[in-house]
């Protein structure tokens, strides 16, 4: 058959185009190759390519290189043009050079387009092909290794180089979910590209970093590039867009570190450096820890604690305590704090074993309104009986801010037992003010427009701010124990310090309440002071609910 369509030197050409690549490192040697067979005819003198490849984390650098795929040692000064987009954004750019004294005319045009283009489309597809390949094996949102990457890639590794030469960093951003408040997901994907792209750069040919998903990173890195790569990683400025335009961030990171022995194999790096980058996110003192051997049983205790958590719940195995605020002013039961136990098979599980085990893992937003729910049903309970309640004030984990619905579904509690708003105080931490102070402002409004009061929890224990005092709408402050403890002790500095605050925030219309009051002397500074309310072990330790009934009954206190 004898037609236009087909010819034995462009079958030659398709056949050497199209069978012999490898991988994307082979694709201009492989058009050389291809063109050889058909410049001569194509008048073609020289060909070039401009290849142009955006920064990823595949590409760190980006890419921006030219290639001579064909050169016959003499060409014309004219080229024609031919530019194709690749599938990761990049650009691949042909210039076609005549031999000399020839001029392509409209026919000549065509018959190059159609061959360049054929060049063109077979590169682009070995790129896409490659890029197919390893999606089992990267991560869809930064283009790094996922954790099937990691095995494969870290066996690989561990092949050529002894595991004990290496060390495992486990690593979190710290309040990510902060980026994605601020602009939805789109911000927080940003963040993820760029900062991925950023240690992927700084890794080592012969080193291994990995996104295991949200912000869960982990490289295997030389032991003795361990402290510069943790400087790197736990604060790194990454310029980003949001809604309001271009902003820097200080992405800052939580990281478990372990050193892996000749015993040891990849899970054992994974899991021990998580373990430690848990301790780490939980540290007021590190933002780094090194894995021990005694955070396996912790570990495990933690697993079980969340196992059992929801089946707890459902079987209401948690307890509420009420712990009493006792009236300064006139020795009165003025309120209570309700505090919750778990009332396990075995024991009572004090809060200080859960709480951080919850909050780590967000259920300790389910256990809060399980809190709002039982105090709102005591509290019913206690009118119905015709015993006249106190205020209570229930702890609400600073995880609930970014809720927009926070004040309305508390509202719709508190109205379903058909309670007094009055008799409901929301507690939260000061340490919430730190991660979105604006968040946490307009939750207070919402909550003050329903006529439900407001604490700030533990003053003192965190970064306490003026800023704070001024701009929140809340209607008691909490005195962290911390405080209480050096009042009236013999250091004149503690003393002021303390009547300072109290009397500002007592003409700023604002209710003190002290925590840990455990003497009398304590508690009879505080009155002197103006301080309106105590809690403690001097008044009471935290009851049980048919013992704070009989508190309810005789609001009266003796001391």
């Amino acid at each position: 058959m004898d037609n236009e369509l087909y010819s034995k030197k462009f079958e030659k050409f398709y056949e050497s185009l199209t069978a012999n690549f490898a991988d994307t490192s082979d694709i201009q040697n492989v058009v050389s190759l291809a063109v050889q067979g058909i410049a001569e005819d194509l008048k073609i003198g020289m060909l070039t390519a401009d290849v142009n490849i955006p920064v990823s984390v595949r590409v760190p650098n980006g890419k921006n290189e030219r290639y001579i795929l064909y050169d016959s040692g003499a060409h014309s000064e004219e080229y024609k043009e031919f530019q194709y987009l690749t599938a990761d954004g990049g650009r691949l750019t042909y210039q076609v050079y005549s031999v000399p004294d020839y001029e392509y005319d409209v026919e000549d045009d065509k018959i190059l387009e159609f061959i360049i283009g054929i060049i063109a489309y077979v590169s682009r597809y070995v790129r896409i092909a490659e890029h197919d390949a390893m999606n089992a094996f990267t991560d869809s949102l930064t283009g790094c290794l996922n954790s099937n990457g990691l095995s494969r890639n870290g066996g690989l590794l561990f092949l050529k180089h002894d595991i004990a030469d290496y060390a495992s960093v486990y690593f979190n951003i710290k309040n990510f979910s902060y980026f994605n408040h601020v602009d939805r997901t789109k911000l927080g994907d940003e963040i993820l590209k760029k900062f991925s792209i950023a240690v992927n750069a700084y890794i080592q040919n012969e080193e291994i970093f990995a996104r295991l998903g949200g912000d869960s990173f982990v490289a295997f890195v030389k032991k003795e590039r361990v402290d510069n790569f943790v400087d790197f990683i736990t604060s790194m400025n990454i310029r980003a867009n949001t809604n309001r335009g271009p902003k820097e961030f200080t992405v800052e990171c939580n990281a478990g570190l372990y050193f892996a022995v000749h015993k040891d194999n990849i899970s054992n790096l994974i899991n021990y450096s998580a373990i430690a980058c848990k301790y780490a996110r939980n540290s007021k003192t590190y933002d780094c820890v090194w894995f021990r051997d005694y955070m396996i049983d912790d570990n495990l205790r933690e697993k079980e604690i969340s196992y059992k958590f929801h089946d707890a719940v459902s079987e209401e195995k948690f307890a509420v305590y009420y712990q009493p605020k006792v009236n300064l002013e006139d020795g009165t039961l003025g309120g209570a704090e309700a505090l919750v136990r778990w009332a396990a098979k075995e024991r009572i599980i004090q809060p200080n074993e859960f709480i951080p085990v919850l909050e780590k893992e967000g259920s300790i937003k389910d256990l809060d309104f399980y809190m709002l729910k039982h105090v709102c049903k005591d509290i019913r309970t206690w009118i119905d009986k015709g015993i006249e309640p106190v205020p209570v004030s229930i702890n609400f984990s600073k995880m609930h801010i970014y809720n927009d619905n926070l004040a309305e579904r508390i509202s719709k509690i508190i109205t379903e037992y058909g309670v007094d708003p009055k008799y409901i105080e929301i507690e939260i931490t000061e340490k919430s003010c730190t991660d979105d102070f604006l968040t946490l402002k307009g939750f207070m409004k919402a909550m003050q427009d329903r006529n439900i009061k407001t604490a700030i929890d533990d003053f003192g224990d965190g970064i306490s701010s003026l800023n704070y005092l001024r701009d929140l709408s809340f209607n008691y402050i909490k005195f962290d124990k911390v405080f209480i403890d050096n009042v009236d002790n013999g250091s004149q500095k503690d003393d002021i310090i303390v009547t300072s605050l109290i009397d500002m925030l007592n003409k700023l219309g604002k209710c003190v309440v002290a925590e840990g009051v455990e003497t009398k002397k304590q508690a009879d500074f505080l009155k002197k002071v103006g301080c309106k309310y105590a809690q403690g072990y001097y008044f009471d330790r935290p009851l049980e609910k048919e013992d704070f009934v009989g508190r309810l009954e005789n609001k009266k206190y003796d001391y």
